[in-house]
């Protein structure tokens, strides 16, 4: 969340005018990548577009563990010492060996991101399957290897090795589109007709479950799972923390065809403090009507909108979602950022500590061909380059 904080901050700067990176490309578009997603049911496909993504989010599927006999070994003789223990062993004599920890391949990684999903439900059909690939690839791919979860009240991270590649080919994980042949289902068919018209999203009950058992309001819950996209409980309990303080955070959720109450006019104070954070006055003017004059969220949106401001704006002052000139136009007049997915590591993060709470990250970038290790003010060669242990890495597109 940090990582598209600050990509979203560097993002604003490249829209109020800062010198463009890249050959005078909108900073965006030096991560920005496309997904396709493919649906198939009763025989029929349907494909849909996902822009604006800006970091490949990877599953370790922990059952591809190509160290399942040395992990179910290393168990049996924990559990062994534990009970010996119990028994009343001296704990020096049952010291526990070396952890032996999960050693999945990072091409079961993408394998995971690459294979069919059945879905309960598309257009109305039942047993659909969803694929997804790349319609483009960026010049500058960011992967996340999903170390993190919620236990509790605490973020915990997998004790698990992903041996990651210096050099990294995603050729055969590109989009193709329709097919010659290919039956395409019908936008709306009868399937769809008789169903009732969609009432806007929806929050996911176990996201929603999850936040409720650790003790948050059901509307709360329910926001929190909306805000974020139904993108996980991890994602969804990071929002409410930073938005506990809001002062609707426990109203209802208003229903989506429910008419928006006029904006009310907007605190000069409050523009003049947002005006002062390099928006225009119209931006902070849209940005209070969108979240009913709350300062705080008022820039959390703004931030959260730097893909189309201008639209975005429009749209919260009521007015035509047709995006003005400016930063916008010029983003538009950019070429596509694609080229081929074959990608070189320039550099990961990595975390050291059982979870989010404690511990330490440290960063390692290859330098003129050597890997360089980034601890705070030190800084050296590093002799044993961990690739296997990185939460963040970050790639470079290799263009003919």
């Amino acid at each position: 969340e940090y990582l598209l904080h600050i990509l979203g901050v560097m993002q604003r700067v490249d829209r109020a005018g800062a010198a463009r990176l890249g050959g005078g490309a909108p900073f965006a578009s030096l991560f920005d990548f496309s997904l396709e997603e493919r649906y198939e049911v009763d025989g029929m496909a349907a494909y849909k577009t996902a822009t604006g993504q800006l970091t490949l989010s990877l599953e370790i599927p922990l059952d591809m563990a190509r160290n399942k006999d040395e992990l179910a070994a290393y168990e049996a003789e924990s559990a062994l010492k534990r009970q010996k223990l119990d028994d009343g062993a001296d704990p020096t004599t049952a010291a526990a060996d070396d952890p032996v920890v999960p050693n999945v391949p990072f091409e079961a990684c993408l394998a995971k991101f690459g294979a069919p999903e059945v879905i309960d439900s598309f257009r109305g059909r039942s047993g659909a399957q969803k694929t997804v690939r790349f319609k483009t690839f960026p010049r500058y791919l960011v992967v996340n290897m999903r170390r993190y979860y919620a236990d509790g009240w605490t973020m915990k991270k997998l004790a698990v090795q992903v041996h990651v590649p210096e050099t990294l080919d995603l050729t055969a994980l590109r989009s193709t589109g329709p097919s010659d042949g290919e039956t395409l289902l019908p936008e709306a068919d009868e399937a769809t007709a008789a169903q009732p018209a969609a009432a806007g999203p929806v929050p996911n009950e176990d996201i929603v479950a999850q936040l409720i058992a650790m003790g948050f309001s059901e509307n709360g819950s329910k926001r929190a799972a909306l805000a974020t996209g139904n993108a996980s409980a991890e994602t969804a309990m990071e929002w409410v923390f930073s938005h506990l303080e809001d002062a609707d955070f426990n109203d209802p959720i208003p229903p989506p065809n429910a008419e928006p109450a006029a904006p009310a006019a907007a605190d000069p104070e409050k523009i003049a403090m947002l005006v002062g954070m390099s928006f225009s006055e119209e931006h902070a003017r849209g940005a209070l009507a969108a979240t009913d004059g709350n300062l705080e969220r008022a820039a959390d949106w703004l931030f959260s909108h730097m893909d189309d401001l201008d639209s975005a704006v429009a749209q919260a002052l009521g007015g035509s979602a047709a995006p003005s000139g400016g930063a916008a136009a010029a983003a538009s007049d950019s070429p596509p950022n694609d080229g081929s997915g074959q990608y070189d590591l320039l550099g990961f993060v990595s975390h050291m500590g059982s979870n989010t709470g404690c511990g330490h990250y440290v960063a390692h970038i290859k330098k003129d061909g050597r890997w360089v290790l980034f601890n705070d003010r030190k800084v050296a060669v590093s002799e044993t380059t961990p690739l296997d242990v990185g939460y963040i890495y970050v790639f470079k597109r290799r263009d003919e």
